[in-house]
């Protein structure tokens, strides 16, 4: 996923200051809750992104929901977001921390997408190639797709791989409506 360079930039302010107060796991599930909170509530995430609403009063209301739940770093860290005006980023950048506590310990998801479920030695198989290849341990999401039609497509840190039937057909469509071997006159 692509996450704006303000979720990056905090993000990863947020892993330095876990790892440098050694509560990498605390604060990792602390941002998991704080995600999945404003997934999980419209009215929050809305609240988040308007411009109406001091942050003063959004400090409040994150106090109310989180501050007996979280840890003192990522509660401050909450509103330090907040202080700086990106709240709106706060889901994007709980996320990205996620991804960035995974890479941190070595580890990389890759979303395999089929038109049929895979079996389970085939999911074995594909994890441990994806491993070897990478040198990282794999996180494999598995995503069933009926428009693929048949093949596999695969995702990982940014990547793609296409070899879906669907995927070459619409390559081959592409091929066929391209006119730039036309001569220009």
């Amino acid at each position: 996923m692509n996450y704006p360079r303000v979720a990056s930039g905090y993000s990863k302010a947020l892993l330095d200051l876990a790892v440098e107060g050694n509560a990498l796991d605390q604060v990792r599930k602390d941002a998991q809750l704080c995600a999945e909170s404003i997934a999980a509530s419209e009215e929050l995430a809305v609240l988040m992104k308007s411009p109406v609403v001091k942050g003063d009063q959004k400090i409040k209301v994150l106090a109310a929901l989180f501050q007996s739940k979280v840890s003192p770093l990522f509660f401050k860290f909450l509103e330090l977001v907040v202080k700086n005006g990106r709240e709106n980023k706060l889901a994007a950048i709980c996320l990205k921390f996620e991804e960035d506590v995974l890479s941190h310990m070595g580890i990389v998801k890759a979303k395999v997408s089929t038109a049929v479920a895979l079996s389970a030695a085939h999911k074995e198989d594909l994890t441990k190639r994806l491993a070897t290849q990478l040198g990282k341990e794999i996180i494999l999401e598995e995503v069933v797709d009926s428009s693929l039609l048949g093949g596999a497509k695969i995702e990982v840190s940014g990547y793609m791989l296409d070899t879906t039937i669907a995927g070459k057909l619409r390559a081959m469509k592409q091929q066929l409506i391209d006119t730039s071997y036309q001569s220009k006159l």
